[in-house]
């Protein structure tokens, strides 16, 4: 491996011997790790601070068998776009809708949303208490060619990784591997047949692996143990994918002296650039670079920053860079970086009517531009508390997938019957081309997020995190179902997908 170090103006070039090894195939349970707790607290602080979180008893609204025709989509009525028919049989306004009630669906069971018409799946079958999920918004949920989906299983009944068939849904096996954190594990995005992760188990702590599933071993890429000493390495508080060449990684850790560090790491050439953060180095401690999709340049704290981790090349029109964001491409493929924000951008956004504030917000990497794509210049409220974004299409470029919850005090729309604030408890899709931008509304998750009380796991993992497929043609997502005790995942087929 070539380390090379930034200090200032000194460059410090390390040759570092790497030894390929095969990790271990025993299971270990990642609950039982002890460093697990500490990851998955971070993680569960992980948001932005205007959210509404706090935790009430709720009862489970009684199921009814009628969801009542009368709210779903009206071909002769509600705009339908005409996009690829990304839109055909859902809902293209910012209309307000009742959340009909519904019983939870089997396990495998597939139903059409009754307000918006969403073809969606049931794809787990959680026991009370036990979570399926997909990792987070940001990190890619199906593999390269969406033959396998990768889901984590936490909660009462312990903790691992599982595969499911990416078409059809069902149960494939148990993945035998700890990574450091359990949402940091990055699906290959050029090879169907692999992932990374930074390993946590003691016969290899601390190594960046790759996973070969059809062998089901693991093999070492590299060790970072001479930057880290006995630390161990992790995207930081903010996980996002690699690049899509599948090259360019970023990291953070402590150092054996206190010190932070974080570095980018190039498996092509093997090479690492590492600069300092925390105190004194201008960059807070908690998160590492994250490589643009082009690889040619990084996103680290709301700036844009050149391979060398060093220069800055400009600072994005932000009101914050804490909140949920997803890094990928706009419609024309250019680097882009989605946001949700609360806040008004310093600048404007480039003219914006309501200066950057919204559900959905696009920053061009390449050219620092802003722009608005789902707010209340469109209709829709003031943004939705609990809302995260998913650009990972990177074979659809524009396309990006987005989750709502909302605050504890409009829970009550699950059972009253009563129009729900648009984009309350939903999950929507953006087309976001300028020349045709659309916003496609296809169901409600029907999740309580960290409002639930139920089932003794952390309530954070009720959170839908929707995933959108690297093909922009599905998107799954987790829900507690009105906090009923355990977190199932769903798969929403959009109109263009096509099973094979």
């Amino acid at each position: 491996m070539l380390l090379r170090k930034k200090q200032g103006s000194i460059c410090l070039l390390l040759a570092l011997n790497i030894q390929i090894l095969v990790a271990c195939n025993e299971s270990t349970p990642m609950d039982s790790v002890p460093e697990m707790a500490n990851a998955q607290a971070a993680t569960d602080q992980m948001g932005n601070a205007l959210e509404n979180v706090a935790s009430i008893p709720a009862s489970v609204p009684e199921p009814i068998t009628d969801t009542g025709s009368a709210t779903g989509p009206n071909p002769t009525t509600d705009p339908v776009a005409s996009n690829d028919n990304f839109c055909k049989g859902s809902i293209s306004n910012a209309n307000s809708f009742a959340v009909p009630t519904m019983s939870k669906p089997a396990y495998l069971e597939t139903y059409n949303d009754p307000s918006f018409g969403g073809k969606v799946t049931r794809v787990t079958n959680s026991a009370l208490g036990e979570v399926n999920k997909p990792a987070y918004s940001t990190m890619q949920a199906w593999n390269a060619d969406e033959s396998l989906l990768m889901l984590y299983r936490t909660g009462v009944s312990g903790g691992g990784h599982k595969l499911l068939d990416g078409h059809t849904y069902e149960f494939i096996q148990d993945l035998a591997f700890a990574p450091a954190d359990l949402e940091q594990v990055w699906w290959s995005r050029t090879d169907p047949d692999s992932f990374f992760y930074v390993s946590r188990r003691a016969s290899d702590y601390g190594k960046f692996n790759r996973f070969d599933v059809s062998a089901n071993k693991a093999t070492e890429v590299a060790d970072f143990s001479a930057i880290c000493g006995a630390s161990l390495p992790t995207a930081g508080n903010d996980v996002q994918m690699q690049s899509v060449d599948q090259d360019l990684f970023g990291f953070r850790c402590q150092q054996d002296d206190g010190h932070y560090t974080m570095w980018s790491y190039d498996i092509s050439t093997d090479e690492v650039v590492a600069v300092p953060i925390g105190t004194g180095s201008g960059w807070t401690a908690w998160s590492s670079p994250v490589p643009s999709a082009s690889a040619t340049s990084f996103w680290h704290q709301g700036f844009v920053l050149e391979p060398d981790l060093q220069t800055i090349r400009f600072q994005l029109d932000l009101a914050s860079s804490n909140e949920h964001s997803s890094l990928g491409m706009t419609h024309t493929s250019d680097d882009a970086y989605y946001q949700v924000s609360y806040g008004s951008s310093p600048n404007g956004c480039n003219g914006d009517l309501y200066q950057g504030i919204g559900h959905l917000i696009e920053h061009n990497l390449e050219t620092g531009d802003c722009r608005n794509i789902i707010s209340q210049e469109q209709g829709y409220p003031y943004t939705t508390s609990s809302t995260h974004v998913s650009a990972l299409a990177y074979l659809k470029p524009g396309r990006v997938a987005v989750s709502s919850i909302g605050n504890s005090s409009q829970l009550s729309y699950f059972s009253s019957g009563i129009e729900a604030p648009p984009l309350f408890s939903e999950i929507y899709v953006a087309q976001t081309d300028p020349e045709d931008t659309v916003v496609c509304r296809y169901a409600h998750h029907r999740s309580y997020g960290k409002s639930a009380s139920n089932g003794g796991y952390a309530a954070y993992f009720g959170e839908p995190h929707a995933t959108i497929s690297p093909s922009g043609t599905r998107v799954i997502f987790g829900s507690d179902w009105y906090d009923s005790g355990s977190v199932d995942s769903f798969v929403l087929e959009l109109p263009d997908y096509v099973r094979p």
